[in-house]
């Protein structure tokens, strides 16, 4: 084990990597063909002047997925690899709320506030050498917009505008069907999609091959339920770019995937991962701090805390079937999962409760104007008493001749937080039973609407648009963010509102009365959130100096960090001696601009 690892990151003319059970890869250092970088340009602030090239970073992928395709399973690590191969025409700037352009050089709004012309930069071509094109970034629209295709979640963007209009080869204009304040960075957020791979195939079988890409990555190798290689393209055209000097510096990124977090983590300290999230408080608190390589600084052990948006974690009710309709019924679910309980013996406490949507729009997290919620079991009773279901002579509660049951779709292993919801349901006279299924399933699941409750853990994102996972017209198709089905004549309204405002402290306003009126309909029982990024990783690699960004979780090292040559000679010294490393800091606060 330990001449496997050490020979992961050596530079010489060949490295080699063997994963557990995986075949033996020769991985050659990859030379990038001469390019010079543009005089103009903006620079990423966050990346690192003395970053290099080269080496294998491999990660945890978490189950492995029923698609590599971020547009039918917007998945995070599905998403997180489609970034690396496929661009926008322009993205947000790492820490300032400006555009920077990607595939586009140039972008002109028209005073309308509906109407933006990208010029595609001249030098833009696919992995294949043909150019990107106008008529590329058309070709996506008709694909998102095709309804055989289960692109629901982003034809709820794309479908607010017009079908791009080519005006040259390397010129598009694309149109809003209406003004409304974020036209302009949804339309900057179409993609290029290879018309010339893809004209004629079906969108939906379109899941693991992606051999024409415009990023800086494409893949290399994938095996099914073990992991994807991804390899960095030595012709890619956006290295030239100003904006992308200091960045995408590993030759290769292999994600391995693994359903269980405690595997996971066994398989990390073995040396199997470069890089280990922990998303479990308990193996945090637990079983973390004690790990001798952690205790000899072999291993990094960091909380980060920055700027990152905050989502809502939560369980989606279904409210398409009729026994979650009433609303008393989605409260005493409500008051049935003893979040207290479980923070407290489950997640060290390490969470923060939550009683809103949109948590980081408050001090502290929390809407002053809803109470959080605790445990209330007389409550819940009273409630399913008022609603109707009765407890019958067997426990269990019935309305109609039909019982009050409850299932749970999950592909997770760790269930001691369901086990203990599910024991709190019963106690209140609802049958309660956990479906473990695989990742593809789950998502085959949810995309059909097939589920009673489901978990969830939403990101927030700078540019906050909540309108796919709650508006009305999408309750209803199949793959559609808007899990529990909500059907809201109120929330409708205010989402429309939020469409049309630009001011940002107005659009908060309406966000909060959202808020209050999600609260009220009940569609999740909110649960809890982190307000850090807790990870550990092996002291081998360099790192900018605000670590993770402003905004970003641990993805951004995909994007920013590199192998430093030093400190992976001193690593692999260090093991061979069995000699402890200087400790970096257990906290990193972002402090800059």
């Amino acid at each position: 084990m330990r001449k496997r690892l050490l020979a992961l990151l050596v530079l010489s003319a060949a490295f080699y990597c063997k994963g557990e059970g995986e075949e033996t890869l020769q991985l050659t250092p990859i030379q990038d063909a001469p390019f010079t970088v543009e005089n103009g340009g903006v620079v990423d602030p966050l990346a690192a002047s003395g970053a290099t090239k080269g080496g294998e970073f491999r990660l945890w992928g978490g189950p492995f997925p029923k698609t590599l395709n971020s547009w039918l399973d917007n998945w995070s690590t599905t998403a997180e690899i489609n970034s690396l191969m496929f661009h926008s025409l322009m993205g947000l700037h790492s820490v300032r709320n400006e555009a920077v352009g990607d595939l586009a050089a140039a972008w002109k709004a028209e005073p309308d506030g509906r109407t933006f012309t990208f010029s595609i930069h001249p030098s833009a071509v696919w992995s294949d050498g043909k150019p990107i094109t106008a008529g590329d970034i058309v070709f996506y629209y008709d694909v998102i917009m095709n309804p055989r295709y289960l692109t629901t979640t982003a034809r709820s963007v794309v479908g607010r505008f017009e079908r791009p209009e080519v005006i040259d080869d390397k010129t598009v204009r694309i149109r809003a069907k209406e003004r409304y304040w974020k036209a302009f960075w949804d339309a900057g957020d179409f993609v290029a999609f290879p018309k010339h791979a893809w004209d004629g195939k079906d969108f939906n079988e379109v899941n693991f091959e992606f051999p024409v890409v415009s990023g800086p990555y494409r893949i290399r190798d994938l095996r099914r339920n073990r992991f994807v290689l991804l390899e960095r393209r030595p012709d890619w055209w956006g290295r030239s770019l100003k904006y992308n000097q200091g960045k995408f510096n590993f030759d290769y990124i292999r994600y391995r995937f693994l359903e269980d977090r405690n595997a996971a983590l066994e398989a990390f300290t073995k040396g199997d991962y470069d890089s280990y999230p922990v998303y479990t408080a308990s193996i945090w608190a637990a079983q973390t701090k004690t790990i001798p390589a952690v205790e000899k600084g072999w291993i990094v052990r960091q909380e980060i805390f920055n700027r990152e948006p905050r989502g809502f974690q939560g369980m989606a009710i279904n409210l398409r079937r009729p026994k979650f309709q009433d609303p008393r019924v989605r409260e005493a679910l409500a008051y049935l999962m003893d979040r207290q309980e479980m923070n407290e013996k489950l997640m060290h406490n390490a969470y923060f409760l939550l009683n809103s949507f949109f948590p980081d729009l408050y001090p502290n997290n929390q809407n002053p104007a809803r109470p959080v919620r605790n445990f209330d079991l007389e409550k819940a009773r009273g409630l399913l008493d008022a609603a109707g279901w009765k407890v019958g002579p067997d426990g269990i509660r019935t309305k109609d001749a039909q019982k009050l049951s409850v299932t749970f779709v999950t592909d997770a292993a760790d269930q001691r937080h369901l086990n203990l919801y599910v024991q709190d349901l019963a106690s209140a006279g609802i049958q309660a039973k956990i479906e473990l299924l695989s990742k593809a399933e789950v998502t085959r699941r949810t995309d059909n609407f097939d589920f009673d409750l489901y978990w969830i853990n939403t990101g927030a994102g700078r540019l906050r648009d909540p309108e796919p996972m709650f508006l009305g017209q999408y309750a209803d198709e199949k793959g559609s963010a808007n899990l529990p089905g909500v059907k809201d004549a109120a929330v409708d309204d205010l989402l429309k509102q939020l469409r049309q405002e630009t001011d940002l402290n107005r659009r908060n306003q309406i966000l909060e009365r959202l808020d209050n009126r999600l609260n009220e309909i009940g569609p999740y029982v909110l649960m809890w959130q982190s307000d850090r990024t807790r990870m550990m990783y092996w002291n081998r690699f360099g790192r900018p100096e605000h670590m993770l960004g402003k905004y970003a979780r641990e993805n951004a090292a995909v994007v920013y960090w590199w192998l430093d040559r030093e400190r992976d000679a001193a690593l692999r010294d260090a093991r061979s001696r069995d000699a402890a490393l200087p400790l970096e800091p257990e906290t990193i606060r972002y402090s800059g601009p």
